[in-house]
């Protein structure tokens, strides 16, 4: 029946007056019937992309989604214990992300790059968390582990999701929220900033809208033929925020032009300041400029000066080069700040109890709790297997002596540990001068973290024998079993001679840095005003 009907259409198309005079005019001139039929092919293909326009937009915004197979195998491991979180959208689609914890309210929301997934970005979230932030990352729809598709929509309603995770989940007010972004997506995440409270903002290499990106790439709107809204206009939004940004571009992008950054840069109507990174290219800033930028962005999230003149930066390689040097410096600060934070050279009971000739025990009588005998395989104990340390001390100390003895075949022999008040007053009724033997009271021994190891003797003595080797040895080693040679420096430092025999116990990154600074913790205490 449904064929009839169709017959008769034709057989009416056939008798059509218009229809044959086309056909006439084909017949008569065959150019333009190529031209006609190339038009009616472009009309075709027109409507294709008109129908499947979204898809596209989407496909080539978001380039992750077509390459899944390698998303796999770009896939690094991390030493990183992060979090896996995976939230369920309203279709039960799964978005997955990840989150970091560290000692603070602080959190970044990371938005990463259109190109790879959440594990090709392992090292800049490792580096946000070194900063001393939390972080949350989540891997955009059609990324690695998320389903779903990256519609303009649905990108907004997971990063509406991970937002609303972080605090309901874990506490975090939009007070303490860094929005952090990189490339493509700092278009999505400004448009989620838009719609949200936050702290501060930074955009790595950031784009000012679909439509200029697509300009850059084929010198024309594509969207606009193919009636499609420009749907990310960065350079709009930030005009409407009133909250710090920092935004980093590099003057040879190859794939979001300088020229975006700077247009955002420059209709960003709040605090802004802007780096110009000199011929640089678009990916590995972290990895590149890494120490470069570090006290650049902690400056900026501790809310401190930049020091910008008119708030413009210009990173060329002479200036990276600059603030590395001085980076080093500022680290050596950073770690002696840390230190003191996590030091206590004044109670008895603390193991970086610092005492000397003019500084003593707080309790006469003091005798910590967790003492252990020194026994041990590769310990000789010269007084008979009498001697005690503090237990963590005695287990550090195992450490130590079973590597001297891989090195020497040779046990580590200690002939002095804990020392009493009442042992130390002994000592020095025997005429024990000052400059060699502390005053009871003021002796490291009694701190039960302290040993001297195999004789104390003269400088003549041990400076010519076999025992220099074995001092040389525990003074390149011994810090890295949390161990330390109290006197080096002779008694305008130390207050007393240089003894290499004495060796005491100290917290791992206090031994470490004492070794590597090449400092007593004399001097240690002198520079910092104990």
């Amino acid at each position: 029946m449904k064929n009839k009907k169709i017959m008769k259409i034709i057989e009416k198309m056939k008798n059509n007056k218009f229809y044959l005079l086309f056909l006439d005019l084909i017949k008569k001139n065959k150019k333009l019937a190529k031209w006609i039929i190339v038009f009616l092919v472009l009309i075709f293909i027109y409507s294709l992309l008109t129908i499947h326009a979204k898809k596209i937009e989407m496909t080539s915004t978001f380039p992750g989604i077509a390459i899944h197979i390698q998303d796999l195998v770009w896939h690094v491991e991390t030493d990183l214990t992060f979090e896996e979180v995976n939230i369920k959208n309203k279709n039960g689609e799964l978005i997955n992300g990840l989150y970091l914890w560290t000692w603070t309210w602080k959190t970044v929301y990371y938005f990463h790059g259109n190109g790879w997934p959440n594990s090709y970005f392992y090292s800049e979230i490792k580096y946000i968390h070194e900063l001393g932030y939390n972080v949350m990352m989540y891997d955009y729809p059609g990324y690695w582990k998320s389903e779903w598709l990256p519609y303009k929509e649905n990108v907004d309603e997971s990063s509406k999701a991970f937002f609303e995770y972080l605090q309901k989940e874990k506490g975090i007010k939009n007070t303490d929220l860094i929005v952090w972004w990189y490339s493509v997506w700092t278009a999505v995440a400004t448009d989620f900033a838009s719609k949200n409270d936050f702290e501060k903002l930074i955009l790595v290499s950031p784009l000012s809208s679909r439509y200029d990106m697509s300009r850059k790439l084929f010198w024309f709107a594509l969207q606009k033929i193919l009636f499609l809204k420009d749907s990310y206009v960065t350079k709009n939004l930030v005009k409407k925020f009133s909250k710090p940004v920092l935004i980093i571009h590099w003057n040879i992008d190859n794939i979001v032009s300088f020229e975006q950054g700077k247009k955002v840069f420059e209709n960003y109507a709040w605090e802004k300041s802007f780096i110009e990174i000199d011929k640089f290219g678009h990916n590995w800033i972290i990895d590149t400029y890494w120490e470069s930028l570090k006290y650049i962005f902690k400056s900026f999230l501790n809310w401190e000066n930049l020091g910008f003149k008119n708030n413009y930066f210009f990173l060329t390689s002479d200036e990276k080069k600059r603030l590395e040097d001085e980076n080093i410096e500022k680290d050596k600060i950073e770690k002696i700040k840390l230190l003191l934070s996590n030091l206590d050279l004044k109670a008895d009971s603390s193991i970086q109890k610092f005492v000397t000739s003019n500084l003593s025990f707080t309790n006469k009588a003091y005798i910590p709790e967790d003492l252990v005998n020194i026994r041990w395989d590769y310990i000789y104990d010269a007084k008979w297997w009498t001697q005690k340390l503090r237990k963590e001390t005695k287990e550090a100390l195992n450490l130590l002596s079973e590597a001297f003895y891989k090195h020497f075949n040779k046990k580590l022999s200690v002939v002095s540990a804990y020392r009493s008040y009442e042992y130390q007053v002994w000592i020095k009724a025997w005429w024990c001068p000052d400059n060699l033997c502390a005053k009871a009271w003021f002796s490291e021994h009694q701190s039960w973290l302290a040993v001297d190891l195999f004789a104390a003797s003269s400088e003549s003595e041990w400076k010519n024998s076999y025992l220099n080797n074995y001092y040389k040895w525990l003074y390149d080693n011994a810090n890295l079993y949390w161990f330390s040679n109290t006197y080096q420096r002779w008694l305008k430092v130390d207050w007393y001679e240089i003894e290499p025999w004495h060796w005491r116990y100290l917290w791992v990154d206090f031994a470490t840095y004492l070794r590597e600074n090449d400092l007593t913790i004399a001097e240690f205490y002198k520079n910092n005003s104990f």
